[in-house]
């Protein structure tokens, strides 16, 4: 049965395989739809989009952007999906998507620091310049730092780095700049792009405050939920499936692959366990294509 792989991250942002190499992966599974979404960058998509015309496969350009929930004190994060729109255009810095990205990518390089110096009051000394020379694209964040620890033997894993020092609530944690869910939506509609809810079972609310979030996204012009995602439950993809249908929002699906030991599920997943199947996204995948026929 065919399959697709709608979240993927490349060298452009904290993944570990070049654009064209994880587009020539996918040819090699037979996938039939992809997407390279980085974190809060479109530098890997022009590689990937010619990558895709050598091997005939249906490339849809997108981006993950890290974004700030009404609540405030939560995070989450919104892909946007941009079938039809040149590529040119779509990584100028110009329009309000190029701003939107300077502004996030901002974010970081000004966290990077402060993260640095939380380490250092653990005795845990890591140069910036030992972090760029991991992170191979433009954006550097915190796998980039964990990798950086775990080659000067301070953790033993990147599971390591993430649990005791970098994750949320942990001594080396440090909030950054990040655009409001629904300023973010609102610029990937302008861009002529779809925004989709990225893994919401991460998002720490309950059932009700979670659908009140939704409609509220929906209003401003959410598209699409990923419901199909490695860490959801079978009662959370049941309870995502029951918001689509409610609010008339398309369902997608992706494996969030960056090719790091962190991961545990592989490009496009595998055909006995977690994978998306064609015909569960078919409705996402005839609007994208609808929007490439614009």
């Amino acid at each position: 049965m065919a399959r697709v792989d709608f979240h993927i991250h490349s060298t452009a942002s904290d993944g570990t395989r070049p654009p064209a190499e994880l587009v020539a992966m996918a040819s090699e599974k037979s996938l039939s739809v992809i997407s390279i979404t980085d974190h809060d960058t479109l530098d890997g998509i022009p590689e990937g989009a010619a990558a895709a015309v050598k091997f005939e496969m249906e490339f849809i350009p997108g981006i993950e952007l890290s974004v700030d929930l009404e609540e405030k004190e939560l995070s989450a994060h919104l892909l946007g999906y941009f079938p039809g729109v040149e590529i040119p255009l779509l990584t100028s810095g110009s329009h309000p998507l190029g701003k939107a990205i300077a502004y996030v990518q901002g974010g970081r390089s000004r966290r990077n620091p402060r993260i640095l110096a939380k380490l250092a009051e653990s005795s845990i000394h890591i140069e910036m310049e030992a972090v760029q020379l991991i992170a191979l694209g433009d954006v550097v964040g915190r796998p980039h730092i964990a990798e950086a620890m775990l080659n000067a033997g301070y953790v033993g894993s990147l599971n390591e780095a993430f649990g005791r020092f970098l994750a949320k609530g942990k001594s080396a944690y440090v909030e950054r700049d990040r655009l409001s869910v629904f300023k973010a939506i609102e610029i990937i509609l302008e861009t002529g792009g779809l925004p989709v809810m990225a893994h919401p079972g991460y998002i720490d609310m309950d059932s009700k405050k979670l659908r009140n979030l939704f409609m509220r996204m929906k209003g401003h012009g959410l598209v699409g939920i990923e419901v199909y995602y490695p860490s959801h439950t079978a009662s959370t993809i049941a309870m995502l499936k029951s918001f689509s249908r409610e609010f008339e929002l398309v369902v997608t699906g992706g494996t969030d692959y960056h090719g790091r030991s962190i991961e545990a599920v592989p490009l496009g997943g595998t055909e006995d366990g977690f994978n998306i199947e064609l015909e569960n996204v078919k409705d996402f995948i005839s609007l994208c294509r609808d929007y490439s026929r614009r």
